[in-house]
């Protein structure tokens, strides 16, 4: 069962369809712009006492800095630990993984990546395992 408010949930969906619809049509300038909501909607929802993973989750995934996206989800992580739920944290785990590549620092995004495929599985997440069987065979190279 999704620990998810409603409200943030659709809010949060519809901003990164947006950003990805701009990103996918080249429009660097929406997106940017549409990334800049999404920030300043986990500000809102910070300052209100309503943040959560999926929230700062998703605001990791569209962080084009590396070491700000890292940040981020590692918050996720320490925030999904403290839930009382049973929140899944492979695609966080694979998402730190695919920054620490993008940083050059592929050891260690293999042992974030490994424990997060191997979360995926205990899950069932097909999607979250194919896409750290990719970044594993990437990180070969």
């Amino acid at each position: 069962m999704s620990t998810i408010p409603p409200d943030i949930y659709e809010r949060i969906s519809e901003l990164a369809a947006d950003v990805t619809n701009a990103t996918l049509a080249d429009d660097d300038a929406l997106a940017a712009s549409l990334y800049q909501r999404l920030l300043a909607y986990h500000e809102e929802q910070l300052a209100a006492g309503h943040s959560h993973p999926f929230l700062i989750e998703t605001l990791a995934d569209y962080t084009d800095d590396p070491a700000q996206a890292i940040r981020y989800y590692e918050q996720t992580f320490e925030m999904s630990q403290q839930m009382a739920s049973d929140e899944p944290t492979q695609t966080i785990l694979i998402g730190i993984g695919a920054q620490l590549i993008e940083m050059g620092r592929r050891e260690q995004a293999e042992a974030f990546i490994r424990d997060g495929r191997a979360q995926a599985i205990r899950r069932g997440d097909s999607d979250s395992i194919e896409e750290a069987d990719r970044l594993l065979h990437e990180s070969e190279g």
